[in-house]
């Protein structure tokens, strides 16, 4: 079974905010708790960007949030744009005058 081009970039991710975690903030993290969940993986990215002081460590965080809390939200659905008229009935007919019909 082979993870899929997003799967492995989310995972080499994950793995650097890990090793990013630990030299900057001299901390561990469990990968899985970040996994498990929107409500689990927002806590822990919360706890470290409070903490974090490196810049590395900060984009880091703002990319695992893009990807660990936006992609598992619900999609918004968003409503159709209303049609334009199409041409011929933007143009009026004044052969018999303004209010001739």
């Amino acid at each position: 079974m082979s993870m899929s081009e997003a799967e492995l970039e989310t995972a080499r991710l994950l793995a650097r905010f890990k090793l990013q975690v630990r030299r900057s903030l001299d901390r561990s993290i469990n990968l899985a708790e970040l996994q498990a969940g929107p409500a689990e993986a927002a806590a822990v990215l919360d706890e470290i960007e409070a903490l974090a002081g490196d810049e590395a460590l900060l984009t880091l965080v703002a990319c695992l949030r893009e990807r660990l809390l936006v992609r598992s939200a619900p999609a918004i659905e968003v409503p159709d744009a209303p049609r334009p008229m199409n041409e011929r009935t933007m143009i009026r007919d004044y052969r018999f005058g303004a209010r001739g019909g």
